[in-house]
């Protein structure tokens, strides 16, 4: 029997502190779609974009919400998180569903809150939906993988392979009441065949897994529609296989499709690339390209794996200046054994590069946050981090090296 005739789900996406950009919240629009083919009404609402957000949460509060999930990222995001979850709970008993990145690496830890009923792990669009689809019928969560919820005072945590649904159409639909966007992200690959000691890409996503270019193609048709200034290929690498990309925006020519593109890239796959592959890229619209830098210290990026040097960021900045690319680039600081000598050596790299590409966008210092099933976890432990025991904890900790005492963003 289902639950009282419930047939609606709120999709919730909280705002974090210091946003520089605003993308289309991609998880949310990906878990959407599986429950709009089911026939579930979705509505999404983006805090970062809802000066009245809380009021419009109220207003979509009703007897007809199967549940309400929200997407939850290490960091900042969490004391929204929080704060949406107790608004909620004051006002009804709908049940509460915490997904992303965070949710998939403590789980546990996560339902310890009061606020969250259920977490979903992984790649959600098949957990969520049996979720959602047990909510609304009423049914037993047992057999259910990739969930977690509490049980009779103990959290239950449901491991498990899913089989992995295809998602082609992307419900744009739920966001174009924002208006246009600036840039619309598409996805044509999961994870990263790289292995950056630091990173949790391989824990979220182990297998690296290309998407069928015909997908590609209908999702770039499809994130036109809202007339975005660019398409960003938001990959965590979309330059690593050349000869696909090169595929990927034939078939664009092929369906007439022109517009301007950003991407992700590796210097040393970009550093690879020959005259002819820039000119058909450039042909193609490709404007911009993103890289996670890390650091300026020879030391410190072979700590973490990265697999490049200071020189060959300098040989890229002069290569993407004289193609006339935009390079962006972001740093990290904080890690273990790193020492202010150290720190200084990425200042040093920041400016030369501004110095010598002057267009050259140089992001904030990101701060490095330890994550358990990371190899670099281990040995930030040893030099002193502490992980945090609740859920909460975890939305301003970041580890800093006991090398150097000033914290690094007060020196900037």
């Amino acid at each position: 029997m289902e639950n009282g005739g419930k047939n609606r789900v709120l999709l919730l996406y909280p705002a974090a502190e210091a946003e520089q950009w605003y993308l289309v919240p991609l998880s949310l629009l990906y878990v959407a779609q599986p429950l709009i083919e089911d026939g579930i009404d979705v509505e999404l609402v983006d805090q970062r974009l809802e000066k009245d957000f809380f009021d419009k949460v109220l207003q979509r509060i009703s007897p007809g919400l199967i549940c309400i999930g929200i997407s939850c990222m290490t960091g900042p995001q969490i004391e929204q998180v929080i704060r949406i979850g107790e608004f909620i709970k004051k006002l009804t008993n709908t049940p509460v569903v915490l997904g992303g990145p965070h949710p998939t690496l403590f789980p546990e830890q996560t339902l310890e809150s009061p606020f969250i009923d259920y977490v979903v792990m992984g790649k959600g669009e098949t957990p969520f939906l049996n979720l959602v689809r047990a909510l609304k019928e009423d049914v037993s969560l047992e057999g259910l993988s990739n969930v977690g919820y509490k049980e009779n005072g103990r959290v239950v945590i449901r491991k498990g392979f899913v089989p992995e649904l295809s998602v082609r159409r992307i419900p744009y639909h739920l966001v174009s009441k924002y208006g246009r966007p600036a840039t619309v992200p598409v996805l044509s690959s999961y994870g990263c065949p790289y292995h950056c000691t630091f990173c949790v890409e391989k824990i979220l996503h182990p297998t690296f897994r290309e998407v069928p270019l015909a997908d590609v193609l209908y999702m770039v048709e499809e994130a036109l529609r809202l007339r975005p200034q660019f398409i960003n290929f938001f990959d965590d690498n979309f330059l690593v296989n050349k000869k696909r990309v090169v595929e990927l925006f034939s078939l664009c020519r092929q369906k007439g499709l022109d517009f301007l593109w950003v991407c992700t890239g590796r210097v040393d796959a970009v550093l690879s690339l020959d005259d002819a592959a820039f000119r058909f890229l450039k042909q193609s619209g490709l404007v911009g390209i993103y890289f996670g830098i890390e650091s300026g210290s020879p030391k410190i990026l072979k700590l973490i794996n990265k697999g490049i040097e200071p020189e060959m960021v300098l040989k890229l900045n002069l290569g993407l200046k004289r193609e006339g690319i935009l390079p962006h680039y972001s740093f990290m600081a904080g890690f273990p054994t790193e020492t202010e000598e150290d720190f200084q050596k990425t200042r040093q790299l920041m400016n030369q590069l501004k110095e010598e590409n002057p267009r050259a966008v140089i992001w904030k210092i990101n701060q490095y946050t330890p994550y358990p099933g990371t190899e670099l976890f281990e040995l930030a432990v040893q030099n002193g981090f502490k992980p945090p025991e609740r859920f909460e904890e975890w939305s301003h900790l970041y580890f800093y090296s006991k090398e150097y005492a000033v914290p690094y963003d007060a020196q900037l």
